[in-house]
């Protein structure tokens, strides 16, 4: 019996460019903010023992704790520094992407084949085999699949119907290998 090929455009829009890679940002950024921030809570409770043992007269003890919190605290504020400096950085590439696709406005083509996965937009096309390839489910709504561990390929599940992404989802299954992120 003959694999199916499954082939599929799907359309280019600013709408779907920009969530699904405010999607990836805030998901690789989500995590780290919130250790950075149960950082800083222990900075605080750090700089409170600091003041304890200031008040009771203990400075070795108060030195060494507010040299921690103070610590925390830089860590905290270039952390979160570097965020912000990130986020501005990640919204610009995002722009320019926008208004490179608007000049260059072609359907991104998803390619699955018994040898292969291709990935085709207006800039690039890719081609892997399928030993490269990782995937999992976010959130219910994309399909995200990893081709040799640094290229991320997301297909918003609104950009195809029911059926043919049950049929990719079955071909993952049996080609590439389950990964959760």
């Amino acid at each position: 019996m003959k694999e199916e090929i499954l082939t599929y455009n799907t359309p280019c829009s600013e709408e779907i460019l920009r969530q699904i890679n405010q999607y990836e940002f805030k998901r690789l950024w989500e995590n780290n903010l919130y250790k950075n921030n149960k950082n800083l809570l222990g900075g605080i409770v750090t700089l409170i023992f600091a003041i304890v043992f200031f008040l009771t007269e203990d400075y070795g003890f108060s030195g060494v704790f507010s040299g921690f919190a103070i610590a925390t605290i830089i860590n905290y504020i270039s952390y979160y520094s570097s965020y912000r400096k990130n986020k501005k950085k990640f919204q610009e590439i995002i722009d320019k992407e926008i208004s490179n696709f608007k000049i260059n406005s072609k359907d991104v083509i998803w390619e699955f084949t018994p040898t292969h996965f291709g990935f085709k937009n207006y800039k690039s096309e890719y081609k892997f085999i399928w030993e490269e390839i990782t995937y999992c489910i976010l959130d219910d709504k994309y399909l995200y699949i990893t081709a040799s561990s640094f290229l991320n390929f997301i297909l918003d599940k609104a950009n195809i119907d029911e059926i043919n992404l049950n049929k990719t989802i079955q071909y993952l299954e049996s080609k590439s290998q389950f990964k959760e992120i």
